[in-house]
C-alpha cells in the first residue's frame, strides 16, 4: 500500500477505535434495576474493575458509579475497546430518603446495590 494512504487508513482505524472506546464508556456498564422486597437493586456488570476503585455515590434521585482501572497489556495493542475509566448515572424512580441504609457490594465482577424504597409499593392486579 501507498506510503501516506496506509498512514491515514490508521490514523482513521485509530481514532474511530478511539470513538468506539468513547461510546462503551458511556454504555458501560450494563446495567438491570428491580425492585425486591422493598429495595429498589441495581445489578452492574463491572468485570477486571478493582473493589477499591469503584466509588459509588447518591444523589436525590440516583444513583452514580464511577471506577478506573489501568491496563497493560504485554506487547503491541493491536485492538483494545475495554474502558479504562467509567461514569455512569442511574436514575431511580423515586427520591432517596438520606437517612436510609443504602449497602454495596462486588462480587465476581458485578455491583449489586442496594436501596430502601420508601413508599414504593407493589399493587396486586386482579
Amino acid at each position: 500500500m501507498y506510503g501516506p494512504l496506509k498512514f491515514y487508513s490508521q490514523e482513521i482505524a485509530k481514532t474511530l477505535s478511539d470513538r468506539a472506546k468513547e461510546v462503551m464508556t458511556f454504555l458501560y456498564p450494563p446495567v438491570t434495576l428491580y425492585e425486591e422486597s422493598g429495595e429498589v437493586v441495581v445489578e452492574a456488570d463491572m468485570p477486571g474493575f478493582d473493589k477499591k476503585e469503584i466509588k459509588v455515590r447518591l444523589e436525590k434521585d440516583a444513583v452514580i458509579i464511577s471506577a478506573s482501572r489501568k491496563i497493560k497489556p504485554e506487547g503491541t495493542i493491536v485492538y483494545n475497546q475495554r474502558p479504562e475509566t467509567i461514569h455512569k448515572r442511574i436514575r431511580l424512580p423515586f427520591e432517596v430518603e438520606p437517612a436510609l441504609e443504602v449497602a454495596a457490594k462486588y462480587q465476581n465482577g458485578v455491583l449489586t446495590i442496594r436501596v430502601p424504597s420508601k413508599g414504593l409499593r407493589t399493587v396486586k392486579v386482579e
